[in-house]
C-alpha cells in the first residue's frame, strides 16, 4: 500500500522516549545492567493520516506523569506541521525477575 506499517510506529516512540531519557543523563543500557528495567503495561494509539515510505518525520514524547512503580508517556509524530498520530504508553517498573519495584532513587525527581 506504500503506507507505514502500523507496527514501526511502536518503534519510533520507543526510539524517542529512550532518547528522552539519555537527555536527562540515563542511559537505558545502565538502568538495565543494575536490574532495572522499564516494561510496557498500556498502550494506545490514534492514527489520524498516514505516513508513507520516505516520509520525513518528526516523533516526540513528553512524560506526562511518574511515580515510585510507573511512568506515563505521550507521543506525537508529526508531518510538515500535521499530526499523523498521537500516542501513549504506561511503563511500569520491575526487577530482574519481572515483578514491580520500586524505581531507583536517582531516576526519581517527585516525592
Amino acid at each position: 500500500m506504500g503506507y507505514l506499517h502500523h507496527a514501526k510506529y511502536w518503534e519510533y516512540f520507543e526510539h524517542v522516549r529512550t532518547e528522552l531519557l539519555r537527555q536527562n543523563g540515563v542511559r537505558y543500557r545502565d538502568l538495565e545492567a543494575v536490574g532495572t528495567f522499564f516494561v510496557v503495561y498500556t498502550m494506545s494509539c490514534r492514527f489520524i493520516l498516514p505516513i508513507r515510505y520516505d516520509d520525513m518525520v518528526i516523533a516526540t514524547a513528553v512524560v506526562e506523569r511518574i511515580t515510585r512503580t510507573r511512568v506515563d508517556h505521550s507521543y506525537q509524530i508529526t508531518l510538515d506541521d500535521n499530526v499523523t498520530c498521537e500516542a501513549s504508553t504506561t511503563l511500569a517498573c520491575v526487577g530482574r525477575d519481572g515483578r514491580p519495584m520500586l524505581m531507583p532513587d536517582a531516576l526519581w525527581s517527585n516525592p
